[in-house]
C-alpha cells in the first residue's frame, strides 16, 4: 500500500503533515486533507474528541490546516491506495503549454497516479521551457522491491550547489536534469518498449519517497521555500509577473516546481480555493542582513502578484506578509482566530504566525 497524498520529503511527521494540509506530487487528490477519515486530538483542557466529517466537523476542518493551534493530534485514520508500478515519461513544452496540456491530457486520466511540472532556470530558457513529468500506471507481475536510498546524492548536491553560482551552474543543472536523469534515475526496472527505446518503471512509494539527504552542506547559506497557487487562466500571468520580480530583485532563484492542487472543500483556511496550480520556489541566501532583505521585498512584490492573479501563498513559510496581504488573501482569517480563542480561551497552543497576526 501506498499514500495517497503527502508531501515532498519523507521527513515530516504525520501531525506536522495534517496540521499544514500538506500536498505533493499526487495531483489526485492534492491535499491531504482529502484522505483524513478521522483524528483524536487533544484539547487545550485535556479533553481528547474524535473529529471527522460527521463528529466535530468545525474542529476537523480547523485542525486541518491548523498550524498545531486547536491541539494536539494524537493519532489519525488515513485512506492508502496500492502501490501501483509507473512508467515515468517526461515531456518538454513552452510555459504557455502547460495549462492545456494539463487539461487535455491528465485531469480526466487516471491512468496517471503522479505528475508535476518545472521551469527552467538555465539562462537560454529563463522561465519559458517547461518539463512535464508523468508516471503512468503499467502491468508489473514481478514483487516490487522496498524501498531504496538515492545512491546518487552525493551528485545531486554537487549540481544543486553548483546552481547557486550563477549562470553557468544553472544551465549545467538543467542540461544535466533534461539529458542524464533519465539514464541515472532510481528505477525499480527498465524495460525496453516497442520502439526500442529503454523505459523506467518506478514504484508510487519509491517516487514519493523523497530523502533531503542532497540538500544537506557546509556552506554558509540557507535555502527558503515558497508557494503560491494560483487559477489555471493566470498561470500565464504569474509566469510572466514572476521573471521581472526576480531579475530586479536579483534573488537567487534555483527552482520552480508546478503542482495541482483541486478545491479545497475541507479546511478552514484553504489556499486552494478552486483548483489551482502551485508554484513552489526554492531560493537560496547567504547568510547576511542584505540578502534577507532581499529576499523579504521578493516576496512581499510575489504575494502582491499571486493576490492580483485571484490567487493564494502558503501560509507556514517567512511572515513577510502584512497583515493586510493575510486578510486579502484569506478573508477567512478573522473567523478562524475566533475559533481558536474558543476552543483554547487560555492561548496555551501558539506559534509565531498566530503571534504576529491575531492581535
Amino acid at each position: 500500500l501506498a499514500p495517497k497524498a503527502m508531501q515532498s520529503f519523507n521527513l515530516l511527521s504525520i501531525g506536522g503533515t495534517l496540521s499544514a494540509n500538506a500536498h505533493g506530487i499526487a495531483h489526485n487528490p492534492g491535499q491531504v486533507a482529502p484522505t483524513v477519515r478521522s483524528f483524536r486530538v487533544m484539547l487545550s483542557d485535556g479533553e481528547i474528541k474524535t473529529a471527522s466529517r460527521d463528529e466535530n466537523p468545525e474542529l476537523f476542518k480547523l485542525v486541518l490546516g491548523g498550524y498545531g493551534l486547536f491541539g494536539v493530534i494524537l493519532d489519525a485514520q488515513i485512506e492508502v491506495t496500492e502501490n501501483e508500478v509507473y512508467v515515468w515519461k517526461t515531456k518538454y513544452m513552452d510555459y504557455k503549454d502547460f495549462s492545456d496540456y494539463y487539461r487535455n491530457h491528465i485531469k480526466q486520466n487516471d491512468q496517471i497516479g503522479l505528475m508535476y511540472g518545472r521551469l527552467s532556470i538555465a539562462p537560454h530558457s529563463y522561465l519559458k521551457e517547461t518539463v512535464v513529468h508523468t508516471y503512468e500506471k503499467t502491468a508489473f507481475m514481478k514483487g516490487i522491491p522496498p524501498l531504496q536510498l538515492d545512491e546518487s546524492t552525493w551528485l545531486n548536491r554537487l549540481v544543486l550547489n553548483f546552481s547557486k553560482t550563477g549562470s553557468l551552474g544553472r544551465w549545467t543543472r538543467w542540461m544535466l536534469e533534461k539529458y542524464i536523469e533519465p539514464k541515472l534515475h532510481n528505477c525499480i526496472s527498465r524495460n525496453q518498449a516497442m520502439n526500442q527505446r529503454e523505459i523506467c518503471l518506478v514504484s508510487r512509494n519509491q517516487q514519493m519517497y523523497n530523502s533531503m539527504a542532497y540538500l544537506k552542506n557546509r556552506l554558509r547559506d540557507t535555502d527558503i521555500l515558497q508557494e503560491y497557487f494560483i487559477p489555471p487562466t493566470n498561470m500565464s500571468l504569474f509566469v510572466e509577473g514572476l521573471k521581472p520580480i526576480i531579475q530586479k530583485n536579483r534573488a537567487n532563484l534555483l527552482n520552480v516546481t508546478i503542482r495541482v492542487v483541486p478545491k479545497d472543500t475541507i479546511s478552514a483556511l484553504p489556499y486552494a480555493k478552486d483548483d489551482r496550480f502551485a508554484f513552489v520556489l526554492y531560493f537560496n541566501q547567504k547568510l547576511n542582513e542584505e540578502e534577507s532583505k532581499i529576499l523579504e521585498k521578493t516576496t512581499k512584490e510575489l504575494i502582491d502578484l499571486a493576490i492580483s492573479l485571484e490567487g493564494t501563498f502558503y501560509l507556514p513559510y517567512q511572515l513577510h506578509y502584512s497583515n493586510d496581504q493575510l486578510h486579502r488573501a484569506y478573508p477567512e482569517i478573522e473567523n478562524f482566530f475566533e475559533k481558536k480563542k474558543e476552543y483554547d480561551p487560555e492561548l496555551l497552543f501558539s506559534n509565531t504566525f498566530y503571534e504576529k497576526y491575531s492581535r
